[in-house]
């Protein structure tokens, strides 16, 4: 057999072993995204539960303050409250005061630990460049806390001030897993370490696309406290024991760490979707590389054949 033909052989065997390889992994990571999906739904039952627990409460607790000093209960009273003479001096008001000057902004960004996962970790970087960019013309620090070895080697090769870096968590993330991750990004706040905090994600839409998305995490804003809601909490008794502050100690801490572990569980679900249309792209990119190295295979053959029929004939009319 000519070495055309042999060469062409061994490319066809080569492409459909990474065929089913990169079919394979599809597979696999279509398992993930299935898991990770019923996990996330699980959780933003759970997480929208406990923030309107935390809402109800701060909002009883506001009511009562405002009563208290005889202030009207409408919605500008309560955004320029002091939550400090509210829930007093502690974790509570901590956690959710604003700070009077942001001086230093810290960005939570995920990524993925490898490659094989289409556009995922080039769109999360090439958008974080960009808030870099605009921190930077509004005189802010930036501070990183990058989870994932691909943002983490990129950030600090361009010189970025990665405070935390975290890597290896497993595709299917539980909560104790990243309780450290979530902790650690709370202490650092707590401290000064910076003045707000974003968490930079890709949101998972479907299994088709993605959205870039950042949310501020730290203060906790995002708590639904108003006029409206202070005064319907007024009209409803709850049995709390020991007390509303000794509730909200507990339960507004656990908040934090619920709203970031759930950025980290989509962001997974967005990863093994991006995933698995990458696989399933390389893979029909495969089957279509085989049709065309065997049609290739074909009409070399089919040369071949017609060439030795020629001689044949040449060899017989030559005897004649």
């Amino acid at each position: 057999m000519p070495a055309s033909l042999l060469e062409l052989k061994k490319k066809i065997a080569s492409v459909k072993q990474t065929g089913k390889i990169t079919q394979a992994m599809r597979m696999v990571s279509a398992a993930k995204l299935n898991q990770t999906e019923r996990k996330d739904k699980g959780y933003t039952l759970y997480n929208d539960s406990l923030k309107k627990t935390v809402s109800r409460l701060m909002s009883a607790q506001i009511v009562e303050h405002l009563k208290s000093e005889n202030v009207p209960v409408n919605s500008k009273n309560v955004a320029k409250l002091d939550y400090s003479n509210v829930f007093g001096l502690g974790i509570v008001s901590d956690l959710i005061q604003p700070r009077k000057e942001i001086k230093t902004t810290g960005y939570l960004v995920i990524t993925g630990d490898r490659g094989l996962v289409g556009s995922y970790n080039s769109s999360v970087i090439k958008n974080m460049m960009e808030l870099f960019k605009d921190s930077e013309a509004e005189n802010k620090q930036v501070k990183v806390l990058s989870i994932g070895s691909v943002g983490a080697r990129f950030f600090k090769k361009n010189n970025l001030n990665v405070v935390y870096e975290n890597s290896g968590i497993s595709d299917v993330p539980s909560f104790n897993e990243v309780l450290p991750v979530v902790s650690t990004a709370i202490k650092m706040y707590l401290n000064g370490v910076y003045d707000e905090l974003y968490v930079c994600y890709t949101h998972h839409v479907n299994s088709l696309s993605s959205a870039f998305r950042v949310e501020k995490m730290l203060p906790i804003s995002d708590l639904d406290i108003d006029s409206q809601e202070a005064e319907k909490q007024n009209e409803i008794e709850y049995d709390i024991d020991p007390d509303i502050d000794t509730a909200l100690k507990s339960l507004l801490p656990q908040f934090a760490r619920s709203t970031i572990y759930g950025a980290i569980l989509d962001a997974k679900t967005a990863e093994h979707a991006s995933s698995m249309t990458a696989m399933q792209a390389a893979s029909d990119n495969a089957n279509d590389l085989v049709s065309t190295l065997t049609t290739q295979m074909n009409r070399a053959r089919q040369a071949q054949i017609t060439t030795e029929l020629n001689e044949i004939i040449g060899g017989a009319n030559a005897l004649d």
